[in-house]
């Protein structure tokens, strides 16, 4: 399978708009608080029906893990997780935006964490009260711009309430408009206040860039997990 048709498959298997932390069945979903701390497994189980077309529940990933219940998974259960699938998978904590997209076209998807402030949003969401235009405020509390996700008003954040620690699927990447774009399945969906489920959000080098560089900004260090071989073959 060359880069082309490992994206098209990615973008076939996003389009499906399934496999977000919400909306899952609760029985399946007992392990993780029903899908509130499952932005990790969730993606570990979109790379498994990505790289092995197999379907897994929530609950099947955290057994795995190894990852206590109820609470947020750390690198080293997910890294876990994956190897007991057959993923061959690392830890990396000096990767940016070129690197990252790169080996998400190449090999597989990357899992990416940040803090959710650092997220493109939905533009002109309204939640809890306010319409989102792109702005928020970083770890330190200035304000800055992630600015929107495209497709515009059909992706991105919506839940500006959350700020902390999450993480997301750098599926795939793709070239348009002169400029490498980044293929994000952001997990934090489907959920009864907010119902909507974006196959994926499109993001540029500069807001994936600042996306990873968030978690450094509260942690120390960026945090990725990428496949050191290719995982999507066919």
């Amino acid at each position: 399978m060359d880069d082309g048709d490992r994206h098209d498959k990615v973008i076939r298997v996003l389009g499906r708009r399934n496999r977000y932390q919400f909306g899952q069945p609760p029985a399946t979903t007992t392990l993780v608080g029903g899908g509130e701390v499952a932005c990790t497994d969730t993606s570990i189980q979109m790379i498994v029906q990505l790289a092995k077309d197999k379907k897994v529940s929530l609950n099947d990933v955290r057994r795995r893990s190894g990852a206590p219940h109820g609470t947020p998974m750390n690198a080293y259960e997910a890294l876990r997780a994956l190897h007991s699938y057959g993923l061959p998978y690392e830890i990396k904590n000096d990767i940016a935006a070129m690197g990252a997209m790169r080996i998400a076209r190449e090999k597989g998807p990357v899992i990416i964490c940040e803090l959710y402030w650092a997220h493109p949003q939905w533009q002109d969401y309204v939640y809890m009260g306010r319409k989102l235009d792109g702005t928020a405020r970083n770890y330190s509390g200035n304000k800055v711009r992630p600015g929107f996700s495209h497709p515009l008003r059909r992706s991105g954040l919506t839940q500006w309430t959350f700020r902390d620690g999450h993480a997301v699927l750098l599926a795939t990447s793709e070239w348009g408009d002169g400029q490498w774009k980044g293929i994000v399945r952001d997990p934090n969906h489907n959920s009864a206040s907010r119902p909507e489920r974006p196959a994926y959000d499109v993001v540029s080098k500069r807001q994936l860039d600042r996306m990873i560089s968030s978690y450094a900004s509260k942690y120390g260090f960026k945090v990725a997990l990428v496949p050191t071989k290719t995982v999507i073959k066919r």
